[in-house]
């Protein structure tokens, strides 16, 4: 059963999802985009590809590095699934590539569990969060969640405020010093041209409204299930869990405000809502509840296809 064999994390595992990513994003690449289908474009989709297993390998790594879950493969799996289910998200070169940057960032915020470099730590965040916003302008909402870390991990000191300002602004210095270089500074401007799109009116249709009100509903199930059981035990869990809370709710904020509304940007609510599915997955007794839940998501992510 799927439950069983992603239960523990091994290479086989990790494989698997490889190849599962990989089923999903060209059977997307030939049913979304079949009239853009060339030679050229078989190459810019494998290089892409690459670029989304490298942001996987990332989110494997600050996952296990930084005991987000237990000992499984249950956070990589449905993240794979959520891929597969917005579809749109793995073509979004802007937020994709803000997302590989972000996670560079989020492996510092989620490491400030332990008390060694934190300095550094909080100047890295941010640098990366600087760097994902000169990318894609919304990512900068993700500064709020270096600070709301600071307070949740305890590291409050009049130096560890100033100095995600000072990691935020470093590439935007850097990159408005190329930009005066080459007398182009309008294009660094345009950079900062918040776009705001409050209308959701596009998540009616059924493509996206279906596994949307699906993810919420499990969502809300693992906060209500996992977390007083997180805040009963005093470890540095618990910790973590408010900061994937916090960057949780960061994601969607940012999703309500994005100018483009196709199903791409949902790629920012993928990582926390995986983690915290997995952690209810955890916490799940019964091996068929479990399985249950792993295949309404494949079946909700071949399902929208036909929709």
């Amino acid at each position: 059963m799927i439950a069983n064999f992603f239960s523990k994390t091994k290479p086989a595992t990790i494989f698997s999802v490889a190849v599962l990513l990989f089923i999903y994003y060209f059977t997307a690449t030939f049913l979304l985009h079949s009239g853009e289908i060339s030679i050229q474009f078989l190459v810019n989709s494998v290089g892409f590809f690459i670029f989304l297993v490298l942001f996987l390998l990332i989110v494997s790594f600050i996952v296990k590095k930084n005991k987000l879950t237990k000992d499984n493969s249950y956070a990589l799996l449905l993240m794979v699934f959520l891929l597969g289910t917005f579809p749109e998200a793995m073509f979004s070169n802007s937020i994709v590539f803000a997302n590989i940057a972000l996670m560079l960032g989020f492996r510092k915020i989620y490491s400030l569990r332990s008390a060694v470099d934190t300095k550094l730590k909080l100047f890295d965040a941010c640098f990366w969060i600087g760097i994902a916003t000169l990318i894609y302008s919304w990512s900068i909402f993700y500064v709020l969640l270096v600070y709301v870390s600071i307070f949740i991990y305890q590291k409050l000191t009049a130096k560890n405020l100033f100095i995600p300002i000072v990691g935020f602004l470093t590439p935007m210095i850097i990159y408005f010093t190329y930009c005066l270089y080459f007398e182009n500074i309008a294009f660094f401007y345009n950079k900062f041209n918040h776009e705001i799109n409050p209308d959701i009116t596009s998540y009616q249709s059924l493509k996206l409204s279906i596994p949307i009100l699906f993810l919420l509903m499990v969502l809300v199930w693992s906060l209500l299930k996992v977390t007083p059981k997180v805040v009963s035990v005093r470890n540095n869990f618990k910790f973590s869990w408010d900061v994937l809370i916090n960057h949780l709710l960061i994601s969607i904020v940012i999703i309500l405000l994005a100018p483009t509304k196709n199903g791409s940007e949902l790629f920012f609510i993928i990582f926390p809502s995986a983690v915290i599915v997995a952690n209810l997955m955890h916490h799940i007794k019964s091996k068929i509840f479990r399985n249950l839940i792993l295949y309404a998501f494949l079946m909700i992510s071949v399902f929208v296809y036909f929709l």
